[in-house]
């Protein structure tokens, strides 16, 4: 029997050998195994196997003649591997196909059985639901052949079984929870965001975890994390599952004890104040809150920018995207060096960063933006196709948002 195995990448064997990704150097020999392998129950045709194999824009001149010679090549490097090279059987029509005499599992046909009986059993038995999903859970040790998805067939699958993961981890830790297993619900979730770094649910899962298990410090860490992944890398401003369990942890940790001003004071000070305070965006707009009520008390002018970053002429979006990223690293580094202690900053967007300048008229903010796009311009010459632009308002109040008695 071969094990086929495609979470995280490539890999076959038996009880006598095996071979990894990038020993057989071909990634077409690869797709080609894998291809009849998990569509073993039946012929198929090459018109099929060549969209599968071969992307768009290459051009194989010969298709049917193009297959015939990947077939062979696949038989000698099954043979030269020591595998059964009778593997592919060639059939009436033109059609290929995986010998039924050569059995073999894969991992993801594994994996989706698992979740299938789990799914079947929830309503009869959690236990027997519980460990179906640990043996699916077990089985993804990364997204399907990841560094084969230049085409249609091999992307679709990829994004199904990431997407069928997510769910699963989602799923079991759900059970979890109803069954009071926090350590297990840890374990699971470190492990998930290990694959998936952008799921809200499963950080909150991951506190939840934490805070049930008394971690308490790693799970402020966790909403942290989770915050500045949303905020600043997603530019997920309304986070609700995540403000939901903190505001339960700040409950469990600062609701059962009363605390006298010193401690307060320790436990907010700031370790290192200079410069400006950069911060995330949910944090921005509350500060900016409280110095619009302000305005209404006060003359100290104050000024909110925009600051956008933009190519000055078009290239490919990857180019783009490539230089959008590092001129927003340059733009980060230029507010830190020119903006003082009491201005706030966050990122808005993958291309723009938000300001709030203090005691700052609009004429000395325009001054303070063009020393910080002189900075910009004369940090690095990279970012030469890159150039940015800002937009000024002032700070005021106005009696239909904040009525000041």
């Amino acid at each position: 029997m071969i094990k086929l195995k495609t979470f995280g990448g490539f890999m076959a064997g038996n009880a006598i050998t095996s071979v990894q990704e990038g020993t057989w150097r071909s990634e077409k020999l690869e797709k080609l195994f894998v291809y009849l392998a998990m569509n073993r129950n039946r012929g198929v045709c090459i018109e099929d196997i060549s969209e599968a194999i071969w992307q768009l824009d290459e051009d194989t001149g010969n298709p049917v003649g193009a297959l015939k010679n990947l077939a062979y090549r696949l038989r000698k490097a099954l043979r030269d591997a020591s595998f059964d090279e009778e593997c592919i059987v060639s059939v009436r029509g033109g059609l290929y196909k995986w010998n039924n005499d050569v059995e073999v599992t894969v991992d993801v046909e594994e994996f989706d059985r698992y979740i299938n009986e789990a799914e079947m059993a929830f309503c009869r038995s959690k236990e027997t639901a519980i460990e179906c999903y640990e043996k699916a859970i077990a089985l993804y040790n990364g997204d399907f052949l990841p560094h084969r998805t230049d085409t249609h067939w091999f992307m679709t699958l990829n994004a199904f079984y990431h997407s069928r993961y997510v769910n699963t981890v989602k799923a079991l830790a759900k059970l979890y929870i109803d069954t009071g297993r926090y350590e297990k619900l840890e374990q699971l979730c470190t492990r998930a965001i290990v694959y998936e770094r952008s799921d809200e649910q499963i950080y909150s899962y991951l506190i939840v975890a934490r805070m049930r298990t008394k971690k308490v410090q790693m799970a402020f860490d966790t909403y942290e994390t989770a915050k500045t992944i949303m905020d600043n890398e997603l530019g997920v401003r309304k986070t609700v599952m995540l403000n939901k369990v903190y505001e339960e942890l700040l409950s469990v940790t600062k609701g059962v004890s009363s605390y006298n001003i010193d401690e307060v004071k320790e436990d907010i000070n700031e370790e290192s104040m200079e410069g400006v305070f950069m911060c995330g965006y949910p944090v921005f707009k509350e500060i900016y809150h409280l110095e619009v009520r302000k305005s209404a008390r006060s003359n100290v002018p104050e000024s909110l920018v925009l600051i956008t970053v933009a190519p000055m002429f078009n290239t490919s979006s990857d180019k783009e995207n490539s230089q959008t990223k590092d001129s927003m690293v340059t733009l980060d580094r230029a507010l830190r060096k020119c903006l003082r202690v009491g201005d706030v900053a966050a990122k808005y967007s993958d291309s723009q960063y938000i300001v709030l300048l203090s005691k700052c008229s609009c004429d000395t903010a325009s001054d303070v933006m063009k020393r910080i796009v002189d900075r910009f311009n004369h940090t690095c010459d990279t970012h030469c196709n890159m150039t940015i632009h800002f937009d000024i308002e002032p700070v005021s109040c106005h009696s239909s948002f904040v009525s000041d008695k």
